[in-house]
């Protein structure tokens, strides 16, 4: 009786090798006004949330983007989940 070889079957991973260096980006004075904004609102709802006021934090936190979306309309770029 013959055992058949089996090799093995897995990839094996490579480092990818950047081309180019990374170049930093700055953020600017709207985007940190605007995280701030939006860190301020969860905070608030968050509260709200233990108060009984939502479900769950998820959901205080959606209608903190929602809030902050509709009364700094400028900042919507900048809110990306």
């Amino acid at each position: 009786m013959r055992k058949s070889v089996r090799k093995s079957t897995r990839k094996i991973k490579t480092k990818s090798v950047r081309k180019s260096p990374r170049k930093s980006v700055r953020k600017s004075k709207k985007s940190k006004k605007c995280q701030k904004n939006i860190s301020k609102k969860i905070a608030i709802n968050i509260d709200e949330f233990k108060e009984g006021r939502y479900v769950s934090k998820s959901q205080a936190i959606a209608v903190a983007y929602s809030q902050v979306k509709k009364r700094h309309p400028e900042c919507e770029k900048y809110l990306t989940k």
